[in-house]
């Protein structure tokens, strides 16, 4: 049964760097989007008390009005740990103050903004048609989601997205990887190490651990033409080559909109 036409899911992307948010019809197509800095607090948290991200919504919900669209439901990806129940568990990205579930109104589904990439990724992207993938978020930060045999894989405590806190001798991964991370040490040389650094854990970790069918890079790092990305494949490829048919390594087909659309999804599943 398909949606009528003027049905739409009310969709945000929160991250540390910009909100994005969007409205999204049932098939994943983005019918309206719009994005703002992330606002900061003294001590460099985003959007403090979730205002930049209510006001975002109250805009999207404006517009699908002017064009008499219903909204259906919100969906929302967080830069935090996310449980089972859709309650944020961290306070690392963000300075909330309050449950965005609570803020947002029903029906509404939160969950970890790289769980949501994944999804969008594995059903309607690069992993289309396939048991799983193994998904790499590479932004300001660094995180992972496994879709493995048609499940995703949370963790007891919906934490299983840590890839950047695998330890790294500058601290952890994240610190010596991510955008953040690059952007702090500068320099092709900085863009190459980390994606060195990221196809060596790729191949000698996680490959060999989960053993995916593919593996995606998603976020702005992940996605851009740049010496990381030449770095990390060359350092992939020679340590996979001792083994037949390793997992390729592509980039997100979703690009940016990968964690809009995700959000949406999981709005539509919930």
């Amino acid at each position: 049964m398909t949606e009528p036409d003027d049905t739409v899911v009310l969709a945000l992307d929160i991250g540390g760097t910009k909100l994005a948010g969007g409205l999204v019809d049932a098939g994943g197509r983005i019918r309206f989007q719009v994005e703002h800095p992330t606002p900061r607090t003294s001590d460099d948290l985003g959007d403090p008390g979730l205002a930049g991200t209510l006001a975002l919504a109250a805009h999207l919900r404006a517009a699908a009005a002017e064009r008499g669209w219903q909204v259906r439901a919100v969906g929302a990806g967080f830069p935090e740990y996310v449980d089972a129940s859709g309650r944020l568990t961290s306070r690392e990205v963000l300075a909330w103050t309050e449950q965005p579930a609570d803020l947002l109104g029903d029906p509404c589904a939160i969950e970890s903004d790289v769980r949501c990439g994944a999804l969008a990724e594995w059903r309607l992207g690069a992993g289309a048609g396939l048991p799983g993938l193994f998904y790499v978020s590479i932004g300001t930060g660094l995180s992972s989601t496994l879709i493995a045999d048609g499940q995703l894989v949370r963790g007891v405590r919906g934490e299983a997205i840590a890839l950047g806190e695998l330890p790294h001798v500058d601290g952890n991964l994240e610190a010596y990887a991510s955008g953040a991370g690059v952007a702090a040490r500068g320099g092709t040389d900085a863009l190459e190490s980390a994606g060195n650094t990221l196809g060596t854990v790729l191949a000698g970790t996680i490959v060999p651990l989960l053993d995916p069918p593919l593996i995606v890079l998603g976020g702005g790092l992940g996605t851009a033409e740049t010496p990381y990305w030449t770095a990390l494949n060359e350092a992939y490829d020679q340590l996979t080559g001792r083994r037949p048919n390793p997992p390729p390594v592509v980039r997100a087909k979703l690009g940016s909109h990968a964690g809009l659309i995700g959000a949406a999804l999981f709005a539509l599943v919930s």
